[in-house]
C-alpha cells in the first residue's frame, strides 16, 4: 500500500469503526491518522496490507506494528461486512503471520475488544492464546479488551 491508497484506507477504517460502535473508539483519528500509521509501520520493520477487488476497491486491511526487536503486533485487521465469512479475513491474517515470520519476529501479539467474538474465534483458530484482559476507559466509554499472542 502506498500514498495513492490513503483515501480508501481512511474510508475503510472509518466504516469499520462506524459498524462496531461497541468495539472501537469511534474517533478515527484517536490513535492518529491511519495512513500515517501505515507508513510508520512500513518504515519501522512492519507493514500495512490492503485487500482489493479486481477493480481496485479496498475491501480489507491489516497491519504489523513493531513493538520491540522480537515482538510485533497484528493490528488494524478490518474487512468490509459484505466480504466477511468467505475466508478473506483468515487469508489476510495468515499473510500477516507469514510476514511477521519473514521479518524474523519471535512473537505476534494483538488485542481486541470482547464484543468482537468472531475475531476472537478466528484468532484462537489461528493459534493465538489469551494472555490477559484489561478494561480501558476512553472518552466516557469502557472497552473490555482481550490480549492474545502466539510464538512464531
Amino acid at each position: 500500500m502506498g500514498p495513492d491508497d490513503d483515501a480508501q484506507l481512511r474510508a475503510l477504517y472509518a466504516k469499520s469503526l462506524e459498524l462496531n460502535p461497541d468495539g472501537f473508539i469511534q474517533n478515527p483519528t484517536h490513535h492518529g491518522d491511519i495512513a500515517e500509521r501505515a507508513r510508520e509501520y512500513q518504515t519501522t520493520g512492519g507493514e500495512m496490507l490492503g485487500l482489493f477487488t479486481h477493480d481496485g476497491k479496498m475491501i480489507g486491511m491489516g497491519g504489523l506494528k513493531p513493538k520491540d526487536p522480537v515482538r510485533v503486533e497484528l493490528c488494524n485487521l478490518h474487512l468490509l461486512p459484505e466480504y466477511q465469512g468467505q475466508g478473506m479475513g483468515k487469508r489476510m491474517a495468515y499473510a500477516l503471520i507469514d510476514d511477521a515470520k519473514m521479518f524474523k519476529y519471535d512473537f505476534l501479539e494483538l488485542h481486541v475488544t470482547v464484543t468482537q467474538q468472531a475475531a476472537i474465534g478466528l484468532y484462537k483458530r489461528l493459534g493465538f492464546l489469551e494472555t490477559k484482559r484489561q478494561t480501558f476507559d476512553v472518552a466516557g466509554q469502557s472497552f473490555d479488551t482481550v490480549f492474545m499472542e502466539m510464538p512464531l
